[in-house]
């Protein structure tokens, strides 16, 4: 890859950053089984809280987008950083904050039954859903800014490329915590305050990297070293007086018809991304009657063979579709959901075809997300709204998540697994028929 020295530095900080925000984010799913016990909460009610996180990313993806492009996206995705460690520490803690919040499930309560009437949350739940939605506030502090930044580090010929790199940091970082939290949670007596604890002091460490070597975008040294730096967006001038208001990028991204679409299908996606984060390893757990750490393990597959994906796609419509995503896309999405329909008959048969079925959706699943979310996003926002453009379409996509955890956790109430891998497929196909309506469609900049 033809980059400058400055360009290297800058990909492995953001790689890096973005990549730690997962330690505080997928750490939920392998302590999942022991939260319920310690709590004594029902599938149900455990949907809620993973939900929580979803709705407070998405509530966050929109405002943290339009704030990046206000005041910068490096001091919005610190501000995540930190306010995601304390959340995890006070989820560590909920035993005992609870005891001193015993009221905190009557307002809470009458939220959930806007959402899923007729659930009711005791205080220990209530009070998990509320951290676990304002860690998702202070998690979509993350992606807007990284996007921002890229952008205005990278080329559109180079965007491909760049963000597949980009997205092995949070699939590996996925893979790792997924991996991590088992064996934590494990080691600890079945303790899962570890799987919060540990992660949340690593990404502090990280948060204090950040602040020390990252760079919003090149100054114009940096810039004439940037093979086809013309193509880069030119700073903003007076110290950044001439970006848009929150009302106008607003106003510019929700008028955009291709970024609907883009956010249309991530809703489908991640329906189906966090079905299997969320559920899959307390799932296997059960079937296959192993401990946290091996079901751990197996679920980690999935997002690591994503980051062979999510290289791959990008390398492919830079180099085969002349920057068209949306080919890659609509096929990885139609074999996800082929796959996942797969997945239910294989993951009695033992290990090997559940690790093997796993890595197959995973690296077509994070092949199409990190084109959706970032790389396409990018193509088509107006200037001047790339963080508002990626916020948006990662909003619709945790609202899909969102919704996903709190359905899927009535069907395993109410019905069974089965019937959640059909509905996780049904979203992976229709999220493939939308991305299809941007099959000829380019980067603005390459138009």
């Amino acid at each position: 890859m033809n980059l400058s020295k400055a360009q290297w530095r800058t990909l492995f900080v953001v790689w890096l950053t973005y990549g730690a925000f997962y330690l505080c984010r997928v750490n939920i799913g392998p302590a999942r089984v022991e939260i319920e016990k310690s709590f004594a909460i029902d599938p149900l009610e455990m949907g809620l809280v993973l939900g929580a996180l979803k709705i407070g990313y998405a509530i966050g993806q929109l405002v943290n987008g339009q704030l990046a492009e206000r005041f910068g996206p490096k001091r919005i995705l610190l501000t995540g950083i930190f306010g995601s460690v304390t959340a995890c520490m006070l989820f560590a803690s909920a035993g005992k904050l609870v005891s001193v919040l015993p009221s905190i499930a009557g307002p809470v309560n009458a939220v959930v039954q806007i959402v899923s009437p007729g659930s009711k949350l005791g205080p220990a739940a209530a009070l998990l859903l509320v951290i676990w939605f304002a860690n998702g506030c202070f998690q979509a502090g993350g992606w807007p800014p990284t996007v921002k930044i890229m952008a205005s580090w990278f080329t559109p010929t180079q965007r491909g490329r760049m963000m597949g790199v980009l997205g092995t940091s949070y699939q590996l970082g996925s893979a790792l915590t997924i991996a991590a939290s088992g064996a934590l949670v494990a080691f600890s007596g079945n303790d899962f305050r570890a799987a919060f604890i540990v992660p949340a002091v690593i990404l502090g460490g990280v948060g204090v990297h950040a602040h020390l070597r990252m760079r919003e975008r090149p100054d114009a040294h940096e810039t004439s070293e940037v093979p086809a730096s013309s193509q880069l967006p030119a700073p903003p001038a007076n110290g950044g007086a001439t970006r848009l208001s929150v009302r106008e990028t607003l106003f510019v991204t929700f008028t955009n018809p291709r970024i609907w679409i883009l956010a249309l299908a991530l809703f489908g996606l991640d329906i189906v991304r966090y079905g299997f984060l969320d559920w899959a390893p307390g799932h296997l757990k059960k079937l296959h009657g192993s401990g946290v750490l091996l079901a751990g393990l197996k679920v980690a597959v999935f997002p690591l063979a994503g980051g062979l994906g999510a290289l791959a796609s990008g390398w492919m419509t830079d180099r085969w579709f002349q920057s068209r995503r949306a080919p890659v896309i609509a096929v990885t999405m139609g074999m996800v959901g082929v796959l996942t329909l797969v997945f239910d008959r294989v993951a009695p048969l033992g290990t090997g075809p559940t690790v093997a079925c796993l890595a197959l959706i995973g690296f077509f699943l994070y092949g199409a997300q990190i084109l959706l979310v970032g790389t396409a996003a990018q193509d088509f926002a107006k200037r001047g709204t790339t963080a508002a453009a990626a916020g948006f379409v990662d909003f619709m996509g945790y609202l899909g998540a969102f919704g996903g955890d709190v359905f899927t956790g009535w069907l395993l109430k109410h019905k069974d697994f089965h019937s959640a891998i059909v509905f996780w497929a049904s979203a992976a196909l229709v999220a493939a028929l939308l991305s299809a309506l941007l099959w000829r469609a380019r980067p603005v900049t390459a138009s």
